[in-house]
């Protein structure tokens, strides 16, 4: 008959993934692979030795979240797997996907199983992935605000001058501007018909959920905005946090919505006026909030905003066209993180539109070192 054990333990011993069984009533490791002595340069005799050390190198950002679900790991609950970084000297930090699982071992005590699989190339991946998508949004939609205000003069140029032909001018001339006008005004809608079609397909997509600091992650399409728009002749501003304020996020499709907030923005604020961008953490949530002093948003209209082709749909100063979904888009993927989208707004003085999505679980309980160690390790 065929010995499960031994080639159980024969493919833990072979596995590039450290494998660990931790004993909660000692407080110590019991087993590890040898993959523990190749991939963080322990020894497995000394692994009970090298703990407090290792513990150590558990970025500051992560050591309450991990913590946290130590905690609730040890109390036997069966949770999903979770990301930590340990720091490394001179090196970018490691990630790893903790996967835990809870053994109730009536001889021996509670143990926990625990997997450690090295992520960290797949997470520089998806930083990459998430700045290279958000920088593509941002060129997006300051190349077409661009574009469209260009053929919009150009198509005002050629109402005014058509109007302004003589009766005896020639019908050739009338008839050049009217496809002047025809074409710009057709171009601006394909400009946004393409925008518009970009936003929707992301939205469409599955949630990607990663636990980020969100000062970072919006550093990047901030700056693109910034510089994009002040080429263009707009004030855009931003504000970031000074420490870190972790949330669980789809990077790509929240970047999205505040790109389209801003985007909105400036469409409703007039040539030399100003638009600016606030992250903050608050003690029980995060804020981002886009500013204008643009021309506002009449009273009648605020009701319905969020609503599914608006009818507080308006076309922007400059005539951009819009089909009313996107604000409404904007407040479904919010809602997406159980954040709140809301918005203020002065007719003539301008709008405030604010996004509000809860912390990261364990960011704002992060514990002190000598406490996170006496969770998890007693």
């Amino acid at each position: 008959m065929l010995d499960f054990a031994s080639l159980f333990m024969a493919q833990v011993d072979a596995s590039p993934q450290v494998q660990f069984v931790y004993d909660i009533t000692t407080g110590r490791v019991t087993f590890i692979n040898q993959a523990y002595e190749s991939v963080l340069l322990g020894t497995n005799a000394g692994v009970n030795v090298e703990l407090p050390s290792l513990l150590a190198r558990v970025h500051p950002d992560d050591r309450g979240y991990l913590a946290e679900h130590w905690a609730r790991w040890v109390r036997g609950e069966q949770l999903g797997e979770v990301e930590v970084r340990l720091e490394r000297v001179g090196e970018s930090a490691q990630w790893f996907a903790a996967m835990p699982y809870y053994h109730a071992d009536e001889a021996r005590g509670p143990q926990l199983v625990c997997t450690l699989h090295d992520i960290s190339a797949a997470k520089n991946h998806q930083s990459n992935s998430d700045l290279f998508n958000s920088r593509k949004n941002v060129t997006l939609e300051v190349l077409s605000h661009d574009a469209s205000g260009a053929f919009i003069l150009i198509e005002q140029i050629a109402q005014y001058l058509r109007e302004e032909l003589p009766e005896a001018a020639q019908p050739q001339v009338a008839k050049m501007l009217n496809v002047l006008e025809s074409t710009s005004r057709e171009s601006v809608k394909m400009i946004r018909d393409l925008i518009n079609l970009e936003f929707t397909s992301a939205v469409a997509t599955n949630l990607k959920i990663d636990r980020v600091d969100l000062g970072l992650i919006m550093r990047g399409p901030l700056e693109q905005l910034q510089i994009g728009y002040e080429l263009l002749g707009h004030h855009f501003a931003y504000t970031l946090p000074t420490a870190a304020v972790y949330v669980n996020l789809d990077v790509n499709k929240f970047t999205q919505v505040i790109i389209n907030l801003v985007n909105n923005a400036i469409k409703f604020t007039r040539d030399g006026g100003h638009v600016t961008v606030a992250v903050t953490g608050l003690p029980d949530r995060a804020r981002v909030a886009v500013a204008d002093d643009g021309i506002g948003i009449p009273a009648a209209m605020l009701p319905y905003l969020f609503e599914r082709f608006t009818r507080a749909r308006r076309p922007g100063l400059r005539g951009e066209e819009t089909i009313g979904l996107g604000l409404s888009l904007c407040k479904t993927i919010v809602e997406w993180h159980d954040g709140t989208l809301s918005v203020a707004s002065t007719e003539g003085e301008g709008s405030v539109f604010t996004v509000d999505i809860p912390l990261a679980e364990g960011f704002d309980s992060r514990l002190p070192d000598e406490l996170v160690g006496a969770v998890v390790f007693r």
